[in-house]
């Protein structure tokens, strides 16, 4: 199957340790926006092993240099090598230069040590701090595997799964298996990282998964014990560790994959996404026994994916969420704003009144000029009087002054609106989170099952390769000798696309990318920047439905005209976007499928001069890839009246792309072109205008050395097509040769 890079996540730091839910937590995407979990106020915020706060002045001086961070990891105090792990963690996500030092292969070595340390919460902020090392920097993965970042990191995995494994739902909550789950779900995150880059570290992990791949089926048949998690992890690492590894995919029987099977086939509470990955595992596996009934089984789970409407949740649920979220944050602010307004107006009236009262006694002492007996007698008069007057502003002097004045607040009817006010920030901040994290995980399952789709529909398209070369020097007819295999390869081939094309999957494609296409995406980032990764990831998932709509349109057009229609004004929406962004890729696929529908109903399309003169100087321009398909529109567009008058700079055009330099596609394309739009005697004209016979008759022993050069390098298909496309050149010179 082909692979798809996953979205990858990264480890952020939970400041109260393991006992407390969420640590470890993982994102989406690396948001700049969250504050260094351990840092507050200019103090470092650390944790006992036991989860309690600890305020340490000197470890938050560190900070300052984040080099000295390496020294401390090396500390024989627990406290300080926790913090260290915790705070290395993130710099390696935010701070450049950090992360350069932190990549020298002594400081690798010297942090790969502390994967087996005893203290599990300093364990996982290793493991997280490399996971998220190779999120940031992902060519250091092969430097890790040279390092022998393996032996300890598959310790640690294969020991907890060994460990978790026995116990029961009741055992799952105990503590030292929530540790375990813990140290697992970076170990499995990271483990997945390293082979899904190295080729290395997916052969040193399928090893050694042969003796416990059975036990993480069996995990997943029991998902519901088991953190969600770790779960989805490991169903992660699945899908890349099983993908085009037959040897290790013999060691799970077909019992145990329908016990898998039947888990996730019915399931109402099982997540959507963790459905799909399931799928993908299935599929990876199942092809060992039986291809197309596995693809027919799991083809409803993944279609299922499309009832989520990314677009209609994202511009509705979710934003209604953030801007209540956002509200009371703005209201609680004017609340705390109001109030410090209040305290700082209260202190001035104090501070006046305590001025006056001291100007006045002052002033009593001059006129009545006592001795000092009389003062003190008179003062204490005075300060009794005064006590008596401001019973209710009387202040505890065994307290600080601001102890005081805070109890003061506390008893106010304001302060009890702040606090819930405080409160419904938090409320409606923990629904935004939930609801972003929903819609991100339907989000990627819709992503995960189109990408499948690519692949199911690609490997449908591809034919047996042929290894032998049965060409000679000086054979030329390489049209006449046949593939004994190819029959039977396009039979299985073929059953596969024929299911794959009575699913509703490309009306789902086209709905899909519609309402991403008629959707403003960069103004509604403009206006909700708190959705920039949302809208980041939308735009990943429009790429793969497009790839996934392009390949389906190469094995079938739908026979309907307005469905055809539909699909040509979404292709041109997408086109010229793609083109005023400079998006290859995308223009690749869409000028590909434009090109297979003219070929399937050549009514449809461009009707213009205008256009088919933009369209060559456009193809003149563009890369090889997209050059091929635009060649061969204008080889059909060509040959419609309204082209009459620009035929003759079309023909110079592809006379052009009659270059041995060029790839064989593009010669073969323009060939091809040249032969439908100037085979008719009413063009001969320009054909004698442009010298076209003489330009072709010199360029045919040009064709035959290209296809001697390169028939090594091609393959068979390409090869085929361009042989054809020489044989025709000289029937079609043959042919105009014999037109008056």
């Amino acid at each position: 199957m082909g692979k798809f890079t996953s979205s990858k996540k990264t480890y952020r730091v939970d400041p109260l340790g393991l006992n407390l839910p969420n640590n470890g937590v993982d994102n989406e995407e690396i948001d700049t926006a969250d504050n260094l979990s351990g840092i507050v106020a200019g103090g470092v915020v650390g944790a006992t092993t036991d989860g309690n706060l600890i305020m340490n002045e000197d470890l938050s001086q560190s900070i300052t240099d984040p080099i000295k961070l390496l020294d401390l990891i090396s500390s024989f105090e627990t406290v300080e090598r926790d913090f260290a792990f915790r705070t290395i963690s993130e710099f390696v996500l935010e701070n450049e230069s950090f992360t350069q030092e932190l990549i020298k292969p002594e400081n690798i070595r010297k942090i790969i040590t502390h994967l087996v340390e005893p203290d599990v919460q300093i364990r996982v902020s290793v493991i997280g701090t490399f996971r998220n090392l190779t999120v940031v920097k992902e060519d250091i993965c092969e430097t890790l595997i040279s390092l022998d970042i393996l032996t300890p990191l598959l310790s640690n995995f294969v020991q907890g799964i060994d460990f978790i494994k026995t116990l029961n739902e009741k055992d799952m909550k105990q503590q030292k298996s929530i540790e375990t789950q813990h140290v697992l779900i970076q170990a499995v995150a990271l483990i997945n990282n390293l082979c899904e880059v190295s080729d290395k570290g997916f052969s040193i992990v399928s090893k050694e998964c042969k003796s416990i791949l059975t036990t993480l089926f069996q995990i997943l048949i029991n998902n519901s014990i088991f953190m969600p998690e770790l779960i989805m992890n490991i169903s992660e690492f699945l899908t890349v560790v099983t993908d085009d590894n037959n040897e290790l995919n013999a060691t799970i029987n077909n019992e145990l994959m329908l016990q898998l099977f039947n888990i996730i086939k019915d399931s109402t509470t099982i997540n959507i996404r963790l459905k799909t990955l399931i799928s993908t595992i299935i599929l990876n596996i199942g092809q060992l026994y039986n291809k197309e009934l596995v693809i027919e089984n799991i083809t409803p789970i993944l279609l299922s994916t499309f009832q989520f409407n990314t677009i209609s949740t994202l511009n509705s649920d979710l934003l209604k969420s953030l801007n209540s979220a956002k509200d009371a944050k703005l209201k609680y602010d004017q609340l705390v704003a109001e109030q410090t307004d209040d305290n700082d107006n209260n202190n001035n009236n104090n501070n006046n009144n305590n001025n006056n009262n001291n100007n006045n006694n002052n002033n009593n002492d001059e006129k009545m000029g006592i001795d000092e007996n009389s003062n003190n007698n008179n003062d204490s008069d005075n300060n009794n009087n005064n006590n008596n007057n401001n019973t209710e502003e009387s202040i505890d002097e065994s307290k600080p002054i601001t102890s005081t004045v805070d109890e003061t607040i506390k008893k106010t009817p304001k302060n009890i609106i702040k606090n819930a006010a405080a409160d419904l920030v938090q409320e409606c901040e923990k629904q935004f989170k939930i609801q972003n994290e929903q819609w991100k995980d339907s989000l990627l399952a819709q992503q995960s099952a189109i990408e499948l789709f690519v692949n199911i529909v690609s490997d449908a398209q591809q034919q047996q390769p042929d290894d032998s070369n049965p060409y000679d020097d000086d054979d030329d007819k390489f049209l006449d000798i046949e593939d004994g295999e190819t029959e039977q390869s396009q039979q299985i081939l073929s059953n596969i696309s024929k299911f794959i094309i009575s699913t509703p999957l490309c009306q789902y494609l086209i709905e899909l990318l519609n309402s991403i296409v008629n959707f403003d995406l960069t103004e509604f980032g403009k206006l909700n920047i708190e959705l920039l990764p949302n809208i980041s990831s939308i735009r990943i998932l429009q790429k793969r439905a497009m790839t996934c709509l392009s390949n389906l349109l190469i094995t079938f057009i739908p026979k309907e005209e307005n469905v055809q229609k539909i699909l040509w004004d979404l292709l041109m929406k997408i086109a010229n976007k793609s083109f005023t962004t400079n998006d290859i890729d995308i223009i690749e696929m869409t000028t590909s499928s434009l090109w297979s529908i003219m070929r399937t109903n050549s009514n449809i399309g461009f009707t213009t001069e205008i256009e088919i003169k933009n369209l060559v100087e456009l193809a003149i321009k563009s890369p090889n890839s997209i050059k091929t398909n635009l060649i061969g529109i204008i080889g059909i567009a060509g040959q419609k009246p309204y082209c009459q008058n620009i035929l003759k700079e079309v023909a110079m055009f592809l006379l052009q792309c009659l270059n041995k330099d060029l790839p064989a596609d593009i010669i073969s394309e323009s060939l091809n072109s040249i032969f439908d739009i100037y085979a008719e005697p009413n063009v001969n004209n320009i054909v004698k205008e442009v010298s076209l016979i003489q330009h072709l008759e010199a360029f045919i022993p040009i064709i035959r050395n290209k296809i001697k050069t390169d028939k090594k390098k091609l393959d068979r298909a390409l090869l085929d097509r361009l042989d054809e496309s020489r044989i025709n050149l000289s029937r079609f010179i043959t042919y105009k040769k014999s037109q008056k």
